[in-house]
């Protein structure tokens, strides 16, 4: 590969926001890469329509978590609240949009919340959406919507947590495919504009294939100007990935969801267990 395909090719991102943290930490990050990338960053509140469908029944009931008393839901009120969380959101965007001086842009969409979020990020190069709407805890369990888009998506993610953002160091997960080629390139990009190093996490079925699978990923990286250290792993199972990236200081994580060892629940089990920022390569 020559150098111009290392070149970052992220024109356009999009940010699902809903006032939570790691919505917000997802806006940060998005909107650091887009400095970085001179690329346009939008956007997108969406009006949960269950949510308005629910207020308007009769029998819905709403329970306050201080004093734990019940009141019925309020379809007026419930407009206000999401009208309210859309300034905030829109508030933020603009915010840092100004402080990175970046192009920018807000929309709101009324509808099924997965299906939204999809076709806003059809639209654009990368979508960028916190890893749970809510938690409770510092070890934040994939979302329901996060798990929904994961599974739905045929754009790259980046799926954030409250305090992550894109940073060193990079990993990337390879394996030989041309998924894990594209995951490759990606990462040597994020390199390119993060600086520090590539770490090349090599999964194979022998050490002798990872030793070929190096010679590749080398071969793939020839033309780049960076420093790049491989790691193979032979038949890990997912939990031993996630100990792996974990020793290995965290930073930004970039994959193919391709991978066999991450089909079905696999991948989902590994964005539950590490608690580093992710991006999905598709």
């Amino acid at each position: 590969m020559n150098e111009r395909e290392f070149e970052p090719t992220i024109r356009r991102i999009v940010v699902a926001l809903d006032a939570s943290i790691h919505s917000l930490a997802a806006l940060e990050a998005a909107s650091t890469l887009a400095g970085l990338l001179n690329a346009e960053l939008v956007g997108v509140f969406v009006e949960d329509i269950n949510l308005l469908r629910l207020a308007g029944l009769p029998f819905a009931r709403e329970l306050n978590a201080w004093s734990a008393l019940e009141r019925p839901l309020d379809p007026l009120a419930m407009e206000r609240q999401l009208r309210l969380q859309a300034a905030k959101v829109r508030q933020a965007l603009a915010g840092v949009a100004t402080r990175r001086n970046i192009r920018w842009s807000f929309r709101i969409a009324r509808g099924q919340v997965t299906g939204e979020i999809l076709t806003a990020a059809a639209e654009a190069d990368l979508l960028a959406l916190g890893k749970a709407s809510w938690a409770a805890t510092r070890h934040v369990r994939l979302g329901s919507t996060a798990r929904a888009v994961i599974a739905q998506a045929t754009h790259a993610i980046l799926l954030l947590q409250q305090g992550g953002t894109i940073c060193p160091p990079i990993q990337v997960v390879y394996d030989g495919s041309p998924a894990g080629v594209r995951a490759l390139v990606t990462a040597a990009r994020l390199v390119a504009v993060t600086g520090g190093h590539l770490t090349v996490i090599i999964l194979a079925d022998t050490a002798e294939a990872g030793q070929r699978l190096q010679e590749e990923a080398t071969e793939h990286l020839r033309e780049w100007q960076g420093q790049a250290y491989y790691r193979s792993l032979v038949n890990p199972s997912i939990e031993d990935l996630a100990r792996f990236i974990h020793l290995t200081g965290g930073g930004t994580l970039v994959m193919s969801a391709e991978h066999p060892l991450l089909a079905g629940e696999g991948l989902p089990t590994l964005l539950d267990a590490i608690e580093c920022s992710a991006l999905l390569v598709r």
